[in-house]
């Protein structure tokens, strides 16, 4: 029964053999490529954060410096006199016991500060009735403001020298105001009214003037 049963399964093998068949059939897989995406890996350099400069320091403000002295000017002009023996003088119209001259005045002065210079003037006059004369010269001290920049306002101050018609030669206080405009940067005109003599018993003596000026 054995021997019969082992060439049956025999016969079986080598049937399937003849057949074409295949005792360990292996089944063939068809394997589809993978594809994984792969993302790029971008390497940044480190963003390098430059500082702002530091503002410059505001300037510091400058110093303020007394503006320099004016300097030297000369100036002239026509003057009107009056010398009364009181100390009313009309300077422009005939008063009793008045005498009125026509003169002439030199001026040369420094201006050694913005407020204050200094001034030595001259007047020389004749008078228009009997030709008599009167002269003066003057040391004055001179304050002065700027009411534009154009328009300045100054006094005069000092010590006179006078003689006249009706005073012999004297020497006193002496004082006056004038207002001086400026063409340009060197010329300007001016006006101003002088008391030249200033004195007890003594008669007054005025002048108004109106002339030019050159600053070097």
């Amino acid at each position: 029964m054995k021997l019969t049963q082992s060439l049956v399964a025999i016969a079986t093998l080598s049937t399937l053999s003849f057949a074409g068949g295949d005792i360990n059939p292996v089944t063939v897989f068809e394997q589809e490529p993978i594809m994984v995406p792969v993302e790029p890996v971008v390497v940044t350099q480190p963003v390098v954060v430059t500082p702002a400069p530091a503002p410059a320091p505001a300037p510091a403000p400058a110093p303020v410096v007394a503006a320099a002295p004016l300097g030297l000017y000369v100036a002239g002009g026509l003057t009107g006199l009056g010398v009364r023996t009181n100390d009313r003088v009309n300077l422009f119209s005939e008063e009793n016991t008045q005498d009125r001259q026509v003169g002439v005045t030199g001026r040369l002065g420094y201006d050694f500060m913005n407020y204050l210079g200094a001034e030595l003037r001259g007047t020389a006059g004749v008078s228009k009735e009997n030709g008599s004369k009167f002269k003066q010269v003057g040391a004055y001290l001179k304050p002065n403001y700027d009411l534009t920049d154009d328009l300045n306002l100054y006094g005069l101050a000092g010590i006179s020298k006078t003689n006249g018609a009706f005073t012999p030669t004297e020497t006193g206080f002496s004082y006056g105001a004038g207002l001086d405009y400026g063409i340009s940067d060197k010329v300007s005109v001016f006006t101003d009214v002088v008391n030249y003599m200033k004195k007890s018993n003594t008669a007054s003596q005025w002048g108004l003037t109106l002339g030019a000026g050159y600053a070097f």
